[in-house]
């Protein structure tokens, strides 16, 4: 018994410097803070409360692959991460905390949301440190006190989350291609369809009108664009001052005339929801500062409709 206790004795003077102790009042605010921005969903305030060291290497890091990928004229990583609407430009005159909540839509990491959390131990791994916790969750959610890990670093006499691992994997599966970005599924839904709905085919005379629309962009046909190809429903309903203030930006912002050509070659890969004469395409995720595109029919002709 002796000899076991001096065993005991001495695998626990091994394993005593190894233990953690608990985490400071400045590590445990920065955790609590990084937490309660996952758990809120914002991705502006997620991003806030990264360490900013952080986030400004990630954002180099990326954007020297794609500035190698765009000098032999590819886009596959940009599109990946970003979705085919952010140029290369956009992306490089984002602040580093803008440039990570525009990853939103491909990452997904959250939290839940806890009344209070009993932090057990830091351990230290080099400059990072990992606080490990218990969180309790509101009444309402249950009695399950769930565990939790942040890893953070110092910032002057602050501590701020470092970029989760979990994140960095899934930006490396996109990377690598490993994954395929799909629409979140409906709500209500367990999990995915044991049979796919099959789409409805593709309407008649879209496929043509997208590729005029796109070719006369292209061209830098602004007018003939509005004139020909968007609905005369919208230009019923837009004012002439409001016309002309449309053709303007077209015909002088090549970015302006770029995201109008990149949203035509988008949806001209996606398949559109119908509702009577309007063809609904789902453009979410796709990096184009809106979530939808609208065709509407009219004399058996389709046009743009906003």
């Amino acid at each position: 018994m002796r000899v076991r206790a001096l065993i005991f004795m001495m695998l626990a003077s091994f394993c005593l410097p190894a233990m953690a102790a608990g985490p400071n009042s400045a590590q445990k605010t920065g955790a609590e803070a990084f937490l309660a921005a996952l758990a809120g969903g914002n991705v502006m305030a997620v991003a806030q409360e990264l360490h900013p060291d952080e986030v400004e290497k990630l954002r180099t890091r990326l954007l020297v692959l794609f500035r190698a990928e765009a000098s032999r004229s590819d886009n596959t990583y940009r599109s990946r991460l970003f979705g085919p609407g952010r140029s290369l430009a956009e992306l490089e005159s984002m602040t580093p905390v803008r440039f990570y909540a525009a990853l939103s839509d491909r990452v997904r990491f959250r939290a839940r949301q806890f009344e209070k959390v009993d932090w057990l131990a830091a351990v230290p791994d080099g400059k990072v440190v990992y606080v490990i916790g218990k969180g309790e969750q509101p009444k309402d959610r249950g009695a399950v006190k769930v565990l939790v890990t942040v890893a953070l670093a110092q910032y002057g006499q602050q501590w701020r989350a470092v970029i989760p691992s979990e994140v960095e994997a899934q930006l490396d599966d996109l990377i690598e291609g490993r994954v395929l970005v799909n629409s979140p599924p409906s709500p209500g839904a367990p999990g995915r369809q044991l049979v796919e709905e099959r789409p409805a085919p593709l309407s008649p005379g879209i496929s043509e009108l997208l590729a005029r629309a796109e070719a006369s962009l292209a061209a830098g046909h602004c007018e003939e664009y509005y004139d020909q190809f968007m609905s005369p429903n919208f230009n019923r309903a837009t004012s002439k001052s409001a016309r002309k203030t449309l053709i303007t930006a077209c015909t002088n912002s090549e970015n302006t005339r770029e995201t109008m050509i990149t949203t035509l070659r988008v949806v001209q890969e996606l398949t559109p929801k119908y509702d009577g004469v309007r063809a609904i395409y789902d453009v979410s995720g796709q990096g184009l500062p809106y979530d939808r595109f609208v065709l509407e029919k009219e004399k058996d002709r389709w046009y743009i409709a906003e």
